[in-house]
């Protein structure tokens, strides 16, 4: 049956060049082709242009008398930066699109193998055997540039996780879903907490109290990918499932939750007592609260006013950066970190198909995770060190009780919390699987919390391996439970309907 021809928004036409989004120009091929390729050729053609501008600086055509032809040291210094700059986001974004390429043939998300890249070439792998490797990924002279765009990176994707966030699916979530959000949330978290007196003098930031410590290490167990779980559910055959609805909509709820507790958690830090917290916690919500309320009406009349004015994209996309960056400082100056504000920028975004602003996000997503998002990941991996965890028997036990704590805190937590709700073991064990993924958010999470002064380098290493490993296993164990085949009709086989109501045993 052919689908019904849909009007496209002239910004939507010069976004996409006339190309539908999931092919390319020649047709057949992945849309991802189309935009890997020419950017990295983009990349490279930039890095020579730098360098034949670097290698002709300085050096005009009518000298005066007497003068010589040698570039100012400053303006050598820069060039040659600006070079270094364009090859490390070269090599850095070919390594992570190989790592995602490999990731999908594994049978594994995309964004797990660029993760895995970025901790290849940190110093646990790569450069502990190649320590040249780290002039190349990430040089000396070019560090605070790169870091810089990794940030920039980091917001522009707590935007998309905002943007992605329906909050219309919390509204129509049932008795069921309300049940198991709470459990798959509370559990975890109190469990978090518990353990953290275990773990609170290997894992614990010089200076910090044990009350943030003990409320962050809570969030970072109850943390939910909401994004990589939304790939997972699609390409497990779950995106048409109950089960795949349900686990996006537990996922959201969590997300809402834990972000409140983080914010808490750095409040605390920041402000040494729960009751020197209270104000920024009030400020923050009031401000949330603000945002929410007056922004979404701002935004559409905004966007109902670019449409009949026939803004283009360029206008609409500076728009979108400048209310992304203005509400991230702004959250900043507030004391809880810049993602928030990020987070709360994306949420302002309509959820309606057809609209302008959601296609030039989409545009700008798409190519923060093919350049910036991988810079991220690459510091991440230039800060996590195995050497140091391995060697210490403190240190392995503290990680063996982080990552045992993490995997049975939410598969435990939800699958107990579902089947008392009336879903069946299966589907709860299956839920229980697709909750415990936690992917890129949980590395955000921690690199705040590393940022503030909440956890340590070590306590850093170790839960950024919790949160790939529960990523990487999420698959299989589908598989293991017979939920993670596709069929024709995107249900899996063999599967059981999830009851409305409590089934028998």
């Amino acid at each position: 049956m052919n689908r019904p021809r849909t009007t496209r928004s002239p910004a939507e036409e010069e976004l996409d060049g006339g190309i539908p989004a999931d092919t390319d120009a020649a047709g057949g091929r992945p849309a991802w082709r189309g935009i890997v390729y020419p950017l990295l050729i983009s990349v490279l053609a930039l890095g020579a242009l730098f360098a034949v501008l670097g290698l002709g600086l300085g050096v005009p055509d009518d000298l005066p008398p007497g003068t010589t032809a040698t570039p100012p040291a400053e303006a050598t210094q820069a060039s040659e930066t600006l070079l270094r700059i364009v090859g490390a986001l070269a090599a850095v974004a070919a390594v992570a699109a190989a790592g995602g390429a490999l990731a999908r043939r594994l049978g594994q998300p995309p964004v797990v193998g660029e993760i895995a890249a970025g901790l290849l070439l940190g110093p646990s792998c790569l450069g502990a055997f190649l320590p040249v490797s780290k002039e190349l990924f990430f040089p000396d002279a070019a560090q605070p540039v790169l870091g810089l765009l990794a940030q920039v990176g980091l917001i522009l994707f707590m935007f998309s996780v905002g943007s992605e966030f329906d909050p219309s699916q919390l509204r129509r979530s049932g008795r069921v879903v309300g049940a198991v959000s709470q459990g798959s949330m509370i559990i975890p978290f109190v469990l978090g907490v518990l353990s953290s007196g275990l773990v609170y003098h290997e894992f614990a930031a010089g200076r910090v109290g044990f009350l943030p410590f003990a409320i962050f290490l809570g969030t970072a167990m109850s943390i939910t990918a909401f994004p990589v779980l939304a790939r997972i559910v699609q390409e497990s055959g779950l995106s048409r499932h109950p089960l795949g609805t349900m686990a996006m909509t537990c996922a959201a709820a969590c997300d809402v939750i834990a972000w409140g507790a983080l914010a808490t958690a750095m409040a605390v830090a920041g402000a040494g007592s729960v009751w020197g917290a209270g104000g920024t916690v009030l400020l923050a919500a009031a401000v949330a609260a603000v945002v929410l309320l007056l922004g979404r009406p701002l935004v559409r009349a905004a966007e109902r006013w670019a449409d009949r004015a026939g803004l283009p994209a360029a206008a609409r996309l500076v728009f979108l950066l400048l209310l992304v960056f203005s509400l991230a400082r702004l959250t900043d100056l507030i004391g809880v970190h810049s993602i928030f504000g990020a987070f709360l920028a994306g949420l302002l975004l309509p959820h309606r198909a057809g609209s302008a602003l959601t296609a030039v996000q989409v545009r700008v997503d798409s190519l923060n995770r093919r350049l910036l998002l991988p810079l991220f990941f690459l510091s991440v991996g230039m800060t996590v060190d195995l050497t140091q965890v391995t060697g210490h028997a403190g240190l392995l036990l503290a990680a063996a009780v982080a990552v045992v704590t993490a995997v049975v805190g939410k598969l435990v937590g939800t699958a107990v919390t579902a089947r008392t709700a009336g879903l069946s073991w299966r589907y709860s064990l299956g839920l229980g699987v697709l909750l415990n993924a936690r992917g890129v958010t949980e590395i955000v999470v921690l690199r705040a919390g590393l940022d503030a002064g909440l956890i340590n380098q070590n306590a850093f290493t170790v839960l950024v391996v919790m949160a790939v490993l529960t990523t990487v296993m999420t698959g299989p164990a589908l598989g293991l439970l017979g939920l993670g085949s596709r069929s024709a009709t995107g249900t899996p086989p063999h599967s059981d309907p999830v009851p409305r109501e409590k089934e028998p045993v």
